[in-house]
């Protein structure tokens, strides 16, 4: 190759790089794959719906198999175990507890947010689930919910239930 060829290679990739650093930053979004503006894309969000709904599944799992090799729970108090509603009735009744009724409800160790609130919906502790999580996030509760057992009851409200479930 002479001189001149070379001159005009080295030209061209010059100019392809300036147009295409040029349309990266004139349009990111029309990248695929790009995600320049910060926002979650919807493969992030479907993969951390399937993480939540293995991890709870798991739980379940987890907690049927302690609940097999655990003694009954104590007279006058209901269990609501803080595993996922649609398996929640083969580990516990489906019957609402009533208002002043104390029911011991559990939040195991890696428990997405999401879950343990839609079980306080399932046991009939918090009537919106949308309500709740928004007041969570609205006071940064959210990253600190505690594991254990807590005796709550329908009559409590939302506020009294997050300060029990929370660091705070």
């Amino acid at each position: 190759m002479n001189k001149q060829k070379l001159r005009f290679i080295s030209i061209g990739f010059l100019l392809s790089a300036v147009l295409l650093a040029g349309f990266q930053l004139f349009y990111p979004e029309a990248l695929p794959g790009s995600t320049f503006n910060g926002e979650a894309t919807a493969d992030s969000t479907d993969y951390q719906e399937k993480y939540e709904s293995t991890l709870a599944e798991l739980e379940l799992q987890k907690q049927l198999n302690e609940a097999t090799t655990s003694s009954a729970p104590a007279e006058g108090a209901a269990v609501a175990s803080s595993a996922p509603a649609e398996t929640a009735d083969i580990a516990e009744s489906s019957a609402v507890p009533a208002a002043n009724t104390p029911v011991t409800f559990v939040i195991t160790s890696g428990q997405p947010t999401s879950v343990v609130i839609d079980n306080l919906v399932s046991a009939g502790l918090i009537t919106d689930r949308a309500v709740f999580e928004q007041y969570l996030n609205d006071r940064n509760l959210v990253t600190k919910i505690n594991i254990g057992e807590y005796q709550l009851s329908q009559d409590m409200g939302y506020e009294v239930i997050a300060d029990m479930i929370t660091l705070e």
